[in-house]
């Protein structure tokens, strides 16, 4: 899925269904199923990891976009803390690719960001 697709898959969730931390919830958990899954087939090639990867790492970098915009509504140190991860998360998935690293650490964050947004529902 590329990054066009995601966005679209994003904004066609019905905002009647699910609130705005759910609907973040469900991108990150589909593509962390995705990474999930990729990496651990030892069939799957380079490049479908390379797009899994690369499909998250934009996920990333759209969040520290939202947490940079001066009207983003959540604290400085929550905006902060994410833009700090999103740094992390570009780290490591070129160190991922150099096959420096394993994607483990990716696929934790990601589900942990997934639950907290899932659990707090807005």
């Amino acid at each position: 899925m590329g990054y066009a697709q995601a966005a679209n898959a994003y904004a066609t969730l019905d905002p009647a269904l699910t609130s705005p931390g759910r609907a973040e919830a469900r991108v990150f958990a589909s593509i962390t199923r995705r990474l999930h899954a990729v990496f651990s087939d030892p069939a799957s090639g380079a490049a479908m990891r390379s797009q899994v990867l690369h499909d998250n790492r934009r996920l990333w970098q759209a969040a520290a976009l939202q947490c940079a915009d001066d009207a983003n509504e959540m604290s400085p140190d929550l905006r902060a803390a994410i833009i700090s991860l999103a740094g992390f998360v570009d780290r490591q998935t070129s160190a991922v690719l150099r096959d420096d690293a394993t994607a483990q650490s990716l696929i934790e964050i990601n589900t942990r960001l997934a639950t907290g947004l899932s659990a707090q529902g807005g």
